[in-house]
C-alpha cells in the first residue's frame, strides 16, 4: 500500500497538485481511488478528465470512478452519462460559464470532473460532497490563490513531480523550493487576534504591541516606497502581515528593511523566490505563515507532455539520492496507468 496515511481519519480533504501542467495528477487521482476503497467525493479546481489535452491534442487519462463515487461536473458532462448516475444536487455554481451538478456514479464511469472557480465556492463544494455521503474528498488542485489547495480547509497535499517541468536540475530545484516552503512555521497569533481577521484582510497590516494597523496597501508590487515610509517611522512595527506575493524585485528593494521584523505570510506559496534565494531569505529573516503548506506525499512522473520524457529509473534514482529522507513514489510503481 502506498501513502498509508490516507487511511487516518484526520485526512478528509486531500488535494493533488502538480508542479507543472500535465504533471500526472489524473493518473495519481485514479491510483488513489483504486488503492483505497472509500466512498470518494471527487472535484476539481478547474476541469479534468477530458479525452485530449487542449494544447497538445494528445490523449489524456479520464477520471475513473467506482460505483458509489460522488463527483462534481458540469451539466453537459453529467447529461452524457444518462442512467449511469444519479443527480444529487443542481448547484448555483458555474465553471467556464456552465452550471455545475453533483452526482453519484451508479456504475463504473470514465468521466470528466469540474468545480467552482473561486476558493469560497470550492470549500462549499467539498463540504457538500461530504454532506451527500463522501467519506473523503479528492481534489484535482493547483498551486494558486484561487485554489482550495492553499486554503486552511485542506488536510493534506500530494505533489506530483512531472517531467513536463523541465530537466532533472530544474525539477530538483523546484522540489527543494516547495519543501523549504513546507518547513515554514505557523504564526502564533496574539491572544486578541482572530485568524480570520488576517485571512480576510486584503491589505498589508502592521503590528504594534499586539495591535494591528491597516496600511491601505494591498500589494508590495509597485508600493515599495509607500511601505518604506511607514516602516521608517518610529516606533517601528515588530510584525508585518503580507497577504500577497513577495517577489525577487520586492525582495531586492525591501529585504534589509524587513530584517528586524517578523514577517507573516498568508501562505508560504506567496513567497515567489528561487530555491537558492528562498534558502537565504528564511535564514536571514523571521518568516512565518498563517496557513501551512501541508505537503504529505510526493510522487514522480517521468512522462512529459510538450517536453522530452526523462528516463524513469534515472529520474527516480537521482531524486531519491538527492532527497534521501523523502518517500518518493514513482507513479509507475503504483501500477497506475
Amino acid at each position: 500500500m502506498f501513502m498509508p496515511w490516507i487511511t487516518h481519519a484526520c485526512y478528509k480533504n486531500l488535494a493533488i497538485v502538480g508542479i507543472c501542467k500535465n504533471a500526472g495528477k489524473t493518473t495519481l487521482l485514479n491510483a488513489i481511488m483504486q488503492q483505497f476503497s472509500y466512498k470518494w467525493g471527487v472535484m476539481s479546481t478547474g476541469h479534468d478528465g477530458e479525452a485530449k489535452d487542449l494544447l497538445y491534442k494528445t490523449p489524456k487519462p479520464r477520471v475513473e470512478l467506482a460505483a458509489g463515487s460522488i463527483f462534481c461536473a458540469d451539466a453537459q458532462c453529467i447529461d452524457a452519462h444518462g442512467t449511469g448516475l444519479t443527480i444529487l444536487s443542481k448547484t448555483t455554481w458555474l465553471s467556464g460559464g456552465k452550471p455545475l451538478w453533483i452526482a453519484r456514479a451508479e456504475q463504473p464511469l470514465h468521466t470528466e470532473i469540474g468545480g467552482p472557480q473561486n476558493v469560497a465556492e470550492q470549500i462549499a463544494c467539498a463540504k457538500k460532497l461530504h454532506t451527500l455521503g463522501a467519506d473523503k474528498v479528492l481534489i484535482d488542485g493547483s498551486l494558486d490563490r484561487k485554489s482550495i489547495a492553499l486554503s486552511d480547509q485542506l488536510d493534506a497535499i500530494v505533489l506530483v513531480i512531472g517531467a513536463s517541468f523541465g530537466n532533472l536540475e530544474a525539477v530538483s530545484a523546484e522540489l527543494s523550493r516547495l519543501l523549504k516552503l513546507s518547513e515554514i512555521q505557523v504564526y502564533a497569533l496574539p491572544h486578541d487576534t482572530s485568524k480570520l481577521q488576517l485571512l480576510n484582510s486584503e491589505e498589508i497590516l502592521l503590528n504594534y504591541s499586539d495591535k494591528w494597523q491597516a496600511t491601505s496597501i494591498k500589494s508590495l508590487l509597485g508600493y515599495e516606497k509607500q511601505l518604506q515610509n511607514l516602516l521608517n517611522q518610529e516606533p517601528q512595527p515588530h510584525t508585518i502581515y503580507i497577504p500577497g506575493a513577495y517577489t525577487d524585485n520586492v525582495h531586492q528593494r525591501l529585504s534589509n528593511l524587513l530584517k528586524p521584523m517578523q514577517l507573516v505570510f498568508r501562505h508560504p506559496e506567496s513567497i515567489k523566490l528561487s530555491s537558492i534565494e528562498l534558502e537565504r531569505f528564511t535564514l536571514s529573516h523571521q518568516v512565518q505563515c498563517l496557513i501551512p503548506f501541508k505537503i504529505k506525499g510526493i510522487t514522480i512522473n517521468a512522462q512529459g507532455f510538450g517536453a522530452p520524457a526523462i528516463d524513469a529509473d534515472y529520474l527516480r534514482n537521482k531524486l531519491r539520492e538527492k532527497f534521501p529522507k523523502l518517500d518518493l513514489i514513482d507513479l509507475m510503481e503504483t501500477g497506475a496507468s
